[in-house]
């Protein structure tokens, strides 16, 4: 029975499931902990103590019941009564949704699996809030540490880059001839010399510094423009390479709009600092350097006045630095959130325009947009309030130099060139000075994305646990006792086993969400089993290497999807050098031959964005005839019918009884009078096999099948569709 009791002491084994909500029993804030054992669910308050303990065993089952911004999990016992466990926001529902189901696994007895549990959502080691869950912290990650990452992409121009510090040194120590030169101009004439070839000389000097300065600014900019522009290229390859690479559950997790602002914007972000940024950074670095040994050099009293400001810019840059590297690093979530929203709306603008929802997709576009400005809005006037701070504090130096210098010339102290060339070497600091918070904003932006990329480079590929095995396929598969789930509390198949010799048809039917699509899933490695194992010719599939695996499946899937580009190119594009004698043959074989050459361009006819040009039976037979002409040693049909007409189907099936023949396949169809020619049919009911036989065989046995097939052939009767 289920027990409460104010305090308990630690139980000596560990939770297999332990999830924290916010909300107590009287739904106000606070800490709850809900954990589940072998043979128990508890839930602990603060500091640990127990507030319900319910056995197992007097559990008839659990529910999860929605409430406004939360949920509450109800634990129900055989004895007909309800115990509340826990209440919790909306933040973590999908998180106790997951341990409801775990709850019911080990209240029926199986295997427990827990769900996944929430990511953090504020940094570990400074303790503030996170952008994104389990994201990064944008004030604890090392600046230095990710410019030299970045730093290691200039390796294949390692000899441009040499130039560029030769260049950048060179045009530092040629900008700091021309007030020198004006100082001896000045001392020349102010002692009351009166050679015009001496002015004449210094004048030609000072041309050739700056025919060379021009020269050595032109280098430097096509320098830096050749190595920021080929670095952010290698970014946006080895981004776009790594997130082709990724599991398939990445992009469930991930919107395609958050996904493709890190390919543009967060790269966009680095190259525009190492365009601009860097060379600023560079020249004016060393520029500060030279400067300030001259200053010294001629007059350590004005030197010093000059570099007091130093401290306080250097304290304002520190101070701001952390909090509006956190909001440039909000800007990005923002945009990427905006990105998301904008390729939703257009990728389902038909859909919102079928049900009038224009005024509504603005709306949350809107939403979207003004969160970006906001976020936008601060940084920026943060960063220009600090900027404002920092040009105060060097306009003052300047004040303070001009008084001191001035008293010293007054007094007899001070010549008027070293007069002259202190200030004007007083510009070259200030001046870079000042715009170096500008360069700060540059530098924090491109930090910014490039922790993003970097994030993204950092995940483990699909390929890191795939090298393997590489060998011509037969097509035997064997499913033994294999569960899985998409979230792992909530299982979709469970305990499945089944033989399939090469060249054997399997039909699989069952209600939608049975578990059909599930394992194809599965047989192409798109998910990796929770528990037993899959076997191709007798080894394993986590055995094989996955491009070569992948590379002997065809599949055509329920929604077919096809590239801008023609139809030749897309039928071609699982086997790029086939010849078009071998296109056509796919075609054929796929009955799309007669409609490609009625129209106009014929194979050349470009299908548009997603195969928009063509109607929903074209795409189809299209993707069936890319599907046949990657001649695979296994074939999957998910549903490859459903989007053609009856006469039309009949035709596909034609063809695909010859395509078969020595493939091992697998056909999930919509219709179940189309799979009569299957060798078994697999009937598939809650994550399960439940019946398996031939169509007549399941037919006779009046079970499942039988069932289905009734239903069916009533709704066609009703819509007058002929079985």
């Amino acid at each position: 029975m289920a027990k409460a009791s104010a305090a308990a002491a630690e139980p000596a084994e560990q939770p297999i499931l332990s999830l924290e909500s916010d909300l107590t029993e009287d739904r106000k804030f606070g800490l709850r902990t809900l954990e589940l054992y072998t043979d128990r669910v508890e839930v602990r308050g603060e500091a640990g103590a127990r507030i319900l303990r319910a056995d197992l065993e007097d559990l008839s089952g659990v529910r999860c019941d929605s409430l406004v911004s939360g949920g509450r999990i109800v634990l129900q016992l055989k004895s007909g009564g309800e115990i509340l466990a826990v209440n919790y926001s909306q933040t973590t529902s999908k998180y106790f949704a997951d341990a409801a189901g775990a709850i019911e696994q080990a209240i029926e007895g199986e295997e427990i699996v827990p769900g996944e549990t929430p990511g953090r959502l504020s940094c570990p080691k400074c303790g503030k809030l996170l952008p994104e869950r389990d994201g990064i912290c944008p004030g604890c990650v090392s600046r230095g540490k990710t410019m030299l990452r970045i730093g290691k992409f200039l390796a294949p121009y390692k000899s441009r880059a040499l130039l560029l510090v030769v260049a950048a040194a060179s045009t530092t120590a040629l900008n700091l001839a021309p007030p020198w030169i004006q100082g001896s101009i000045i001392k020349e004439f102010s002692e009351g010399g009166s050679q015009l070839n001496t002015l004449f000389g210094l004048m030609g000097i000072w041309a050739v510094v700056l025919l060379c300065q021009v020269g050595l600014q032109i280098l430097n900019g096509r320098l830096m423009t050749h190595l920021a522009t080929h670095i952010s290229a290698d970014l946006r390859s080895a981004v776009y390479r790594a997130i082709e690479f990724l599991q398939i559950s990445y992009f469930d997790r991930k919107p395609v709009g958050a996904i493709a602002s890190r390919v543009t914007q967060d790269t966009d972000r680095v190259w525009h600092f190492l365009v601009d940024g860097l060379p600023f950074f560079i020249v004016n670095g060393l520029m500060l350097v030279g400067v300030a040994v001259l200053l010294f050099t001629m007059n350590w009293v004005l030197a010093l006045c000059i570099l007091a400001p130093f401290p306080l810019v250097m304290m304002v840059s520190m101070i701001v630095w952390k909090p509006i590297s956190n909001m440039f690093h909000r800007v990005s979530q923002k945009m990427a959130r905006v990105h998301m929203q904008l390729g939703e709306s257009l990728m389902g603008i038909r859909v919102v325009k079928v049900f009038a929802r224009e005024d509504h997709e603005y709306e949350r576009f809107m939403k979207r947009n003004n969160e970006l400005r906001d976020a936008a809005t601060q940084a920026d006037q943060s960063w220009h309030t600090a900027y404002g701070a920092m040009t105060l504090f060097t306009s003052l130096g300047v004040v303070t130099t001009w008084t001191v210098g001035g008293a010293m010339l007054y007094q007899g102290q001070l010549q008027l060139d070293e007069f002259w060339r202190i200030n004007a070497y007083v510009l070259m600091i200030y001046g870079p000075l000042q715009w170096f918070a500008q360069v700060n904003n540059w530098f924090t932006r491109a930090m910014a994305g490039a922790e993003r990329i970097f994030e993204i480079l950092d995940m483990t590929p699909e390929t890191a646990v795939t090298k393997g095995v590489n060998r011509k396929i037969e097509g035997r598969v064997e499913f033994q006792d294999v569960r899985f789930g998409y979230e792992k509390s909530n299982p979709v198949l469970r305990h499945v086993s089944f033989d399939v010799a090469p060249g054997e048809m399997i039909g699989l039917v069952g209600h939608s969400g049975a578990g059909k699509s599930t394992i194809i899933n599965l047989l192409t490695r798109f998910y990796e089993v929770d528990s037993g194992a899959i076997l191709v010719d007798g080894v394993e599939i986590r055995d094989y290497d996955l491009q070569d695996f992948r590379a002997q499946i065809g599949i055509v899937l329920q929604e077919p999807f096809l590239f801008h580009g023609t139809i030749a190119e897309n039928i071609r594009y699982g086997k790029p050098d086939a010849t078009f004698e071998e296109v056509m043959a796919a075609a054929q074989a796929a009955n799309a031959h007669d409609f490609v050459l009625a129209k106009p361009e014929g194979y050349d006819t470009v299908v548009g964005e997603r195969g928009a040009r063509l109607s929903g039976g074209e795409k189809q037979r299209i993707s069936i005839a890319r599907a046949i002409l990657h001649d695979p040693r296994i074939l999957i049909f998910d549903e490859a019918t459903s989007s053609v007409d009856v006469e039309t189907e009949r035709e596909i099936q034609e063809a695909i009884q010859n395509l078969v023949s020595g493939r091992t396949t697998f056909a999930i169809a919509h219709r179940l009078s189309t799979l009569r020619n299957a060798n078994r049919l697999f009937v598939m009911d809650r994550g399960k096999i439940v019946e398996e036989g031939t169509h007549e065989e399941l037919i006779a046995q009046r079970g499942a099948f039988a069932k289905l097939v009734e239903t069916q052939s009533k709704v066609n009767e009703v819509i007058g569709i002929g079985a």
